[in-house]
């Protein structure tokens, strides 16, 4: 087992933060040594010997020391590196927002830098995303962040990478809610955001295995109640490098210093399989995407026809996906006068094809099997 030199070991560590980590590991404090020290020793009979003697005066000359030895006794009976002790006694009091990327080039514990750099900007995104979906649900967010994100945003750091593959670590310390912003908050607002992230991942996952089955894009509706949004998606995808490459593993750590009892599944992969679905999920909630054989059908509401063109186009006022759409529809001369005629009496009419849909547009590629629903027409469906 490898130790660090004292200085190292005790530059973030602070009394407070050990003893919330001895707590939180379910040591019992039995004694104090006036304003030096605290006793501690495990409730298990089997373990009751062990002992921890922890400083609580830094003005000690033998401080760095006696942290050390706690540090040292704490590696042993727990089983874990120095290292990762240090860690979760300085992180007591924050949860941890771990992503993980892997692949065969990343195993010797380095990245390419664009890709490294490009790792980190997504991580912020990630959670910039899930702070944002904390407050409101939408499928995508723009524009400048509410006041209480870019707080928030303000209290997190990046801690140091790990190993295995390639590790980036998202520090976000324990912070009250304010009333005010959110007072059906019962918890922290880093812990509320750390809930949201871990629903989301695991909706966006149950809405890639729906996607996968049925190749309907439906599948990604449901997801935005529980946070899921292009910004996310996107996070992800940037997060698996230029090339789109990596898995991408995002697990999250819960504070010690702040119970929790909610059962969420915290750890979540994204193999490089699931990226291309991502992008098509994100293009999805941003509102571009393409339905295939889909029929419209609704009143005509606009005709287009220059004397000197073999064809007209049309608009019709469909629903897609539960929104109103003005669907434009290029049609032969023999189809367009029909639906000239079937707008004067207010026929609705129909017409298949493959749907493309922006924000601001909609049109119908490929038409095909055009008809008019006349009064008639709508009794027999309807009988």
């Amino acid at each position: 087992m490898t130790f660090f030199d004292i200085n190292l070991i005790v530059k973030d560590i602070t009394p407070v933060r050990l003893e919330m980590y001895l707590l939180s590991s379910g040591w019992i404090e039995t004694c104090s040594i006036s304003d030096k020290a605290k006793v501690w020793h495990r409730p298990e009979k089997k373990h009751f010997d062990l002992e921890i003697l922890q400083p609580i005066n830094q003005c000690l000359k033998d401080y760095s020391q006696r942290l050390y030895e706690v540090i040292r006794s704490l590696s042993e009976y727990e089983n874990r590196s120095a290292l990762k002790i240090i860690n979760d006694v300085n992180n007591v009091d924050s949860d941890v927002v771990k992503i993980r990327v892997i692949s065969p080039d990343v195993n010797g514990g380095a990245i390419p830098i664009d890709d490294g750099v490009l790792l980190f900007e997504k991580a912020k995104e990630l959670l910039v995303s899930s702070t944002l979906s904390t407050f409101k649900k939408k499928r995508f967010f723009s524009g400048s962040w509410p006041v209480v994100v870019k707080e928030f945003m303000n209290t997190l750091r990046f801690g140091q990478t790990e190993r295995g593959s390639y590790v980036v670590n998202v520090i976000a310390p324990v912070s009250d809610f304010s009333e005010k912003e959110f007072p059906e908050a019962d918890c922290s607002i880093t812990r509320s955001i750390s809930n949201n992230l871990a629903r989301s991942l695991g909706a966006t996952m149950i809405a890639l295995e729906k996607y996968e089955k049925t190749n309907n894009l439906i599948s990604f509706e449901g997801a935005i109640s529980s946070g899921v949004s292009a910004n996310l998606c996107d996070a992800i995808i940037g997060m698996s490098g230029a090339s789109k490459s990596r898995d991408v593993e995002i697990s999250i750590e819960l504070a010690a210093s702040e119970k929790d009892s909610q059962e969420i599944l915290r750890k979540h992969r994204f193999t490089s399989s699931h990226i291309p679905i991502l992008s098509t999920a994100s293009e999805y909630y941003k509102g571009n995407f393409v339905i295939k054989n889909y029929e419209a059908s609704g009143l005509v509401i606009r005709m287009d026809h220059e004397p000197a063109e073999d064809f007209g186009v049309i608009r019709v006022t469909s629903a897609v996906n539960g929104t109103d759409k003005n669907i434009s529809i290029q049609l032969s001369l023999d189809d367009y006068w029909e639906a000239v005629k079937a707008h004067r009496p207010g026929y609705q009419v129909a017409c298949q094809g493959d749907l493309h849909v922006t924000p601001r547009s909609a049109f119908l590629v490929g038409p095909r099997k055009f008809r008019v629903i006349n009064d008639s027409d709508l009794f027999n469906e309807l009988s």
